[in-house]
């Protein structure tokens, strides 16, 4: 005799309500990152309120779609509340001022208001920190909470290459043109591109975007069970070409050297995953395809900014630090940065433990560097930042802050360890891209852009979840004997 039992009904409306609320989570996701780019990518301090308000606001969807306490569970939350408080606590003490004392005869700072706390020398630039932090702490939270399914992240991911693309559409656009301004604003002291502001940041973004974009496509291509849509393959295809010419486009020299790296990687990639999958006339067609989506990338960019892009490759004086010795004869200066490195580190060994907050490293650096480098500290409002962010974040929080940021997204980061991933097309590339905007901060300062810091922090949060192996279908009864 054998007792079946059945799993109880759903209660009508149940499933509705779900899908409902998870489609909720995901466009507003969505929604926030595209108008974060859009919005010259979330730089503009004024935003910062509202940029944190409305991630807030997606915070608490995550929360309500599933009030379970599953960040309970979750080291991401801690490690990120953690740190978001240590951020509140250097704004809560901030407030040091420069002063000529008169019984050392020179200019210093004040003490903060209690100088045994974590502070920073102004309260309204480490409270951009937490404009900053907040958000992507918030979203990546969205994307780990369990009402956001696989199913549901996919629109997501997909949106955000479709939104670069027309990003690098418009960019390039505004380039042939000779735009002069950005919506009728023209940023001073910075070459821009696209909603870009700064064109390394553009660089990054589109890195990783066309790392993403690339994932996407050869997963569709790459799939025997559910072989993708010819129009979602072409549009991802375009998504992919659009961002590496943006990323060319940008003229970033860093990010145009990464940008062709990342093409050949994604090549190689498709052609050797192709090779060992399809039979002999598939591999034809698969490298016909790919060669003339060579062409067109190269004629692209060569057609659209060849020429500056040999410009920003001219030497056109004396290096002052050649990033690859022997090559002389090719514009690979890192212009200050190293001395600005060292200004960073000396000052991290003079606050090593809470560092000297949100923008820290701009007041103390003129302290640290040469008399005769004082007026390019005033010329030019990029040398407010180290140029290289492992480097910024210890300067600004601190072995204890910068500890806090670290774990947190380790905590991430652990989650692409896990033994049931497939580490197929969409995890491969899109680590790729992940890591060649982690390098590019080792020079300089992507990290320091929201809506590069937001994104890049939702595709991490994401690849362990959309790339988790399916589990076996199993019998929706159970029988006992």
């Amino acid at each position: 005799m054998s007792t079946r039992t059945v799993p109880a009904p759903t209660p009508p409306g149940c499933t509705e309500t779900r899908d409902g609320r998870e489609k909720c989570l995901a466009w507003g996701l969505l929604l926030f990152l595209s108008v974060a780019a859009w919005r010259w990518a979330g730089l503009r301090a004024a935003d910062g309120p509202f940029f944190a308000a409305a991630a807030a606001l997606l915070l608490a969807a995550a929360l309500v779609a599933r009030p379970r306490s599953w960040w309970s569970r979750d080291p991401f939350f801690w490690f990120g509340l953690v740190f978001l408080a240590y951020l509140a606590c250097q704004r809560w003490n901030a407030g040091r001022e420069l002063r000529f004392d008169d019984a050392i005869r020179r200019w210093a700072y004040t003490d903060p208001p209690h100088p045994r706390w974590p502070w920073a020398f102004s309260r309204p630039e480490a409270a951009q920190m937490l404009h900053w932090f907040f958000p992507a702490w918030a979203a990546g939270l969205c994307v780990r909470c369990p009402a956001l399914s696989r199913r549901g992240l996919r629109p997501v991911l997909h949106g955000l290459a479709y939104n670069a693309a027309a990003l690098a559409l418009f960019g390039t656009v505004r380039e042939l043109a000779g735009a002069q301004s950005l919506f009728g604003y023209r940023p001073a002291y910075a070459d821009f591109f696209a909603t870009f502001t700064y064109t390394n940041h553009a660089a990054a973004y589109f890195l990783l975007m066309a790392a993403l974009a690339a994932g996407l496509l050869f997963r569709q291509v790459f799939r025997r069970d559910r072989p993708g849509r010819r129009i979602e393959k072409a549009a991802l295809a375009a998504s992919l070409l659009l961002c590496l010419v943006g990323a060319n486009l940008s003229l970033s020299r860093a990010g145009i050297i990464l940008s062709w790296a990342l093409a050949l990687f994604i090549a190689g990639y498709g052609l050797a995953r192709g090779w060992r999958l399809w039979r002999p006339a598939a591999r034809l067609r698969m490298a016909v395809l790919t060669a003339a989506a060579a062409v067109v990338f190269v004629l692209t960019v060569a057609g659209a900014g060849g020429e500056a892009i040999r410009r920003e490759f001219t030497l056109r004086r004396r290096p002052a630090h050649q990033a690859v010795p022997g090559l002389e004869q090719v514009n690979l200066d890192l212009s200050d940065r190293p001395r600005l490195w060292g200004a960073a580190w000396a000052i991290f060994r003079d606050h090593p433990w809470y560092g000297t907050g949100g923008w820290g490293f701009r007041y103390l650096a003129a302290f640290y560097l040469p008399r005769d480098h004082w007026s390019s500290l005033k010329s030019n409002p990029g040398r407010a930042n180290a140029h290289c962010d492992p480097l910024q974040f210890l300067v600004e929080f601190g072995i204890a802050g910068a500890g806090g940021l670290a774990l947190a997204w380790g905590a991430l980061a652990a989650g692409l360890f896990r033994r049931d991933l497939a580490r197929g097309a969409l995890f491969t590339l899109s680590c790729a891209g992940l890591t060649l905007v982690a390098a590019f901060s080792l020079i300089d300062l992507p990290f320091r852009c929201p809506s590069v810091l937001w994104t890049w922090t939702v595709v991490l949060a994401a690849l362990p979840k959309c790339t988790a192996r399916e589990p076996r279908e199993v019998g929706a009864a159970a029988v006992k004997h």
